[in-house]
């Protein structure tokens, strides 16, 4: 309809993201096919290739962070303008996001800091949709995997384990 409303701010916002992850303007010539960079993402299903290969060089913990970011930005381009989040809500979900890595992080250090003789233990943090994010520590053998949230640490065993109870 070409009328300026909140949501076609919140859909320019998504595309202004998926600029920054991609490293590709809206009409790129690199994107195959003349797509626009909506079509692009949205055919990849937003997937760690639409990444821009300079951020996929980046640590495990940060691409996982950049790909909760690009869906957020994939809600905010959705065709449908009504189900589109308001932009309130695009801060809140970037800020959860970076508040999950930042707790990941607090973590991984104190973990760190009491497996420090040991020298062995890494810790994997993977963001997710919801205020709870999985941890997983790899040690020789694979231990833990765990869920948390900020307020919980809860150790639940990982899924190639049969549990008895």
């Amino acid at each position: 309809m070409m009328k300026i409303t909140e949501k076609s701010d919140v859909y320019s916002y998504g595309v202004v993201v998926l600029e920054v992850l991609t490293g590709k303007q809206p009409i790129d010539p690199t994107i195959p096919d003349g797509l626009h960079i909506v079509d692009w993402v949205r055919q990849r299903r937003g997937g760690v290739e639409v990444l821009d290969a300079s951020l996929r060089a980046r640590p495990e913990s940060e691409i996982e962070e950049m790909l909760q970011t690009l869906g957020v930005a994939l809600l905010c381009i959705n065709s449908t303008p009504d189900d589109r989040p308001t932009m309130k809500d695009v801060a809140a979900m970037l800020k959860e996001i970076r508040q999950e890595r930042e707790e990941c992080m607090k973590a991984n250090m104190l973990l760190n800091g009491s497996a420090e003789n040991e020298g062995r233990e890494n810790i994997s943090c993977s963001v997710g949709t919801s205020s709870a994010m999985v941890v997983q520590h790899s040690s020789y053998p694979s231990s833990h995997s765990t869920s948390f949230s900020a307020s919980s640490l809860i150790y639940t065993s990982p899924p190639n384990v049969k549990n008895n109870s």
